[in-house]
């Protein structure tokens, strides 16, 4: 238990700093982003975020080029829109996105520490139906790795500055 509150200790003000740091309300930063900025919008109800490139803003939405792993007008070839429209009303936040490299560093950052905890699940637990410590902790570790490789790609570790925040 004490480990617990050591670990909340240390990573509490982290957490509080980066959500002070936060924007709150400011649709205006949003109207005075460059055009063709990497946002990352979260709207409605949705818990993941939709990646595009900023094209325009008014009072009451947003405007920008959807992407297909990084590539603006990709729409061409694919029959999806080139343009997504968001209302303000429903935009929750919008965030400045860090290029395609750091994007290929979440999944590795994801999959490190799902097959640390998967090693560490592997080789402590005590029945291992019938493998050794070492090979449960290979086994539980590979599948700790995946996991955690896809829940980063999803859920970014490394992310960008919160520009609007509602």
């Amino acid at each position: 238990m004490q480990r617990t509150k050591s670990i909340v200790f240390w990573f509490a003000p982290l957490l509080l700093t980066s959500l002070s740091l936060a924007q709150k309300g400011d649709w205006q930063a949003v109207k005075d982003l460059p055009p063709g900025t990497r946002i990352s919008i979260l709207a409605g109800h949705a818990f993941i975020r939709d990646t595009c490139f900023f094209l325009t803003a008014t009072d009451d939405q947003l405007v920008c080029g959807r992407t297909l792993h990084g590539h603006p007008r990709i729409g061409i070839v694919f029959p999806i829109p080139n343009e997504a429209v968001y209302e303000r009303s429903r935009v929750r936040e919008v965030r400045l996105e860090h290029g395609e490299a750091v994007d290929a560093l979440n999944p590795l950052i994801g999959g490190a520490i799902g097959a640390g905890v998967g090693v560490g699940i592997g080789a402590a637990a005590p029945n291992n139906g019938g493998l050794t410590r070492g090979g449960a902790a290979l086994v539980t570790g590979t599948v700790g790795a995946v996991a955690g490789s896809v829940l980063g790609g999803v859920f970014p570790v490394v992310r960008g500055k919160v520009v609007y925040r509602r």
